[in-house]
């Protein structure tokens, strides 16, 4: 029987019993699993090595194994984080612009899922470690592209850095969130542009299809809607974003 979204009237069922939905439905949970344990498996190698030569009764003994797992606990936030990026990389994984089906049977909503299922769990852990290097290489791993001399503040929300585009000398302000996707009666995907010199205010948010030109400031608690485009050098505040003033 089809199985459809609660209200929602049209399009393809969102899964079946067949070999195509099946067999997405196995990879989406297989493919993370494989990538996290891939990350973890030497990890736990070197924990099992370690047990096996400590002497858990020598008091310092027990504070250099304390050191160790405190040196484990790093390293598994930083190779659970880029083992799914490398996965993400090495597929190519990224949906393609304009409207998909929300649906397992449509071949960009199981790239959307599986992309999700890859970078959402990274990007949380790489959020537990405050270096902004380590969290701007892991995006630029997974699709952003984004100028050397630009910067996020460490706390922002990007929901799909492979549809997003920086210029140079822009910051990204903190608790922003920029997407390119927005689930309405499809999922819609658009790339979203952001030029040189450029500051997105604190809590803003960037729907998709936004391009901000260069010199622009985006407001604090801004909201820009979706195909929007904000000119050269003015200043956009409120909800939804409008020009208030030009920027000097």
């Amino acid at each position: 029987m089809a199985q459809y979204r609660d209200g929602y009237k049209g399009g393809i069922q969102k899964y079946d019993f067949s070999f195509t939905s099946i067999s997405r439905g196995l990879m989406l949970l297989f493919i993370p699993i494989i990538a996290y344990t891939i990350g973890l498996f030497p990890l736990v190698l070197s924990l099992v090595y370690v047990l096996r030569i400590i002497n858990l009764t020598n008091i310092l003994h027990v504070f250099l194994f304390s050191g160790f797992l405190v040196i484990l606990f790093f390293l598994f936030i930083i190779i659970e984080t880029f083992i799914p990026g490398l996965f993400i990389k090495i597929s190519k994984l990224k949906v393609d612009e304009g409207e998909h089906e929300v649906s397992i049977l449509d071949w960009n909503f199981f790239k959307y899922t599986l992309y999700f299922a890859l970078y959402r769990p990274s990007l949380k852990l790489i959020g537990i470690l405050p270096l902004l290097p380590l969290r701007i290489r892991f995006l630029k791993l997974v699709g952003m592209k984004m100028g050397k001399s630009s910067v996020v503040a460490g706390s922002e929300l990007i929901h799909d850095p492979y549809m997003l585009e920086i210029g140079e000398q822009t910051l990204i302000g903190g608790w922003s969130q920029i997407t390119g996707h927005l689930g309405e009666r499809k999922l819609f995907v658009k790339k979203v542009k952001i030029g040189d010199n450029c500051l997105i205010g604190g809590k803003s948010f960037i729907m998709p299809g936004t391009i901000i030109e260069d010199n622009v400031t985006v407001a604090l608690n801004s909201i820009v809607l979706k195909n929007s485009t904000l000119k050269r050098g003015k200043i956009y505040a409120d909800a939804p974003a409008k020009e208030v003033s030009k920027r000097t």
